[in-house]
């Protein structure tokens, strides 16, 4: 299911505002409505509140109150559900939940389901308290770290080959470079008719904008590496044509301030506090005191394979 953020979570704040000062009536309703309230019946088949509830829980948190407010995705959500439960009940009419294996695979999913929850439940009672100062901390103590790169905003015409031979291809990136290179008309203008670059959806053809030059192809990257701004550069060959770019403006690496890379430096350090505190519980689990792995039972699992046969198979001309 796709989720339309922006638009949706604005609206969500605005109906949420709405909701609160008129003492909550849009939710008054659905609080109201009892947890067993059908939603689709069919015969003994019945799915209702609960289950849509249960549903939520496999959505992520941020996106609930979202769905909530799309009868669409609610009705999406429920017909999955009604669905599901029907094919369910004919497994069960074909006796497919009777086989051993089913049945410890349909215990699997649910502890998966409420092992995911504890996981949930251990996150959200961590007590992380003021990390401010540990951030500034690591701040001060690797500066370096904490250093924007070089951005440049540039401007290109890339010729392709597309059914041009490469002496073709080049004879065009330089009639394009001579022309932009004259000044008679903006650069884009000379863009629009020799370039073969699709810009995307609402862009400008050869309007690159902004971006790290460690990211261009290296030869795009070394020449960009030598414009000063306002030049541009003869046809420079690369995988992709030949490109004639110019440097728009260029923005040197800088030091972040904390203020810029704090909100940063508390979410890595919160993320470490909670991979460390999972890590101890797993490391609990696994070296309990009562709990004994039957290794014999556990190789014997394997199906033995004769390697040296494997290797002269895969060796043997195919036939």
């Amino acid at each position: 299911m796709r989720l339309r953020h922006t638009a949706i979570a604005a609206l969500t704040v605005a109906l949420s505002l709405h909701a609160q000062a008129a003492d909550k009536p849009a939710a008054s309703k659905a609080e109201k409505l009892p947890m067993d309230a059908p939603l689709v019946t069919d015969g003994p088949i019945v799915v209702d509140k609960a289950d849509f509830e249960g549903s939520l829980l496999n959505i992520p948190e941020a996106y609930r109150t979202e769905v909530r407010m799309s009868p669409d995705h609610i009705s999406t959500l429920v017909d999955g559900i009604f669905v599901t439960r029907v094919l369910a009940n004919k497994a069960r009419e074909a006796g497919l939940d009777k086989d051993p294996a089913v049945q410890k695979r349909l215990q699997q999913v649910q502890e998966s389901f409420l092992a995911e929850l504890y996981r949930v439940k251990l996150e959200k009672d961590i007590r992380f308290g003021n990390l401010e100062q540990r951030a500034r901390e690591l701040y001060e103590a690797d500066r370096a770290s904490y250093v924007a790169p070089e951005e440049v905003y540039i401007q290109q015409i890339l010729v392709a080959e597309k059914g041009r031979t490469p002496e073709m291809a080049r004879a065009r990136a330089q009639e394009a470079y001579e022309a932009a290179k004259s000044g008679k008309e903006e650069f884009l203008s000379y863009a629009l008719t020799y370039s073969d670059e699709v810009p995307p959806r609402g862009g400008i053809r050869g309007d690159i904008g902004w971006g790290n030059p460690k990211q261009f192809v290296p030869s795009v990257a070394e020449a960009v590496g030598k414009l000063k701004k306002g030049e541009i550069t003869p046809p420079v060959e690369s995988p992709y044509g030949y490109h004639v770019i110019k440097l728009v403006d260029r923005k040197p690496a800088h030091q972040l301030s904390f203020d810029e890379v704090k909100d940063r430096i508390i979410a890595q350090e919160k993320a470490k506090i909670v991979k460390t505190k999972l890590e101890a519980v797993l490391a609990q689990v696994r070296s309990s005191p009562t709990a004994t792995v039957h290794k014999d039972n556990v190789d014997a699992l394997a199906i033995p394979v004769d390697i040296e046969k494997v290797k002269r198979a895969q060796e043997a001309p195919a036939k």
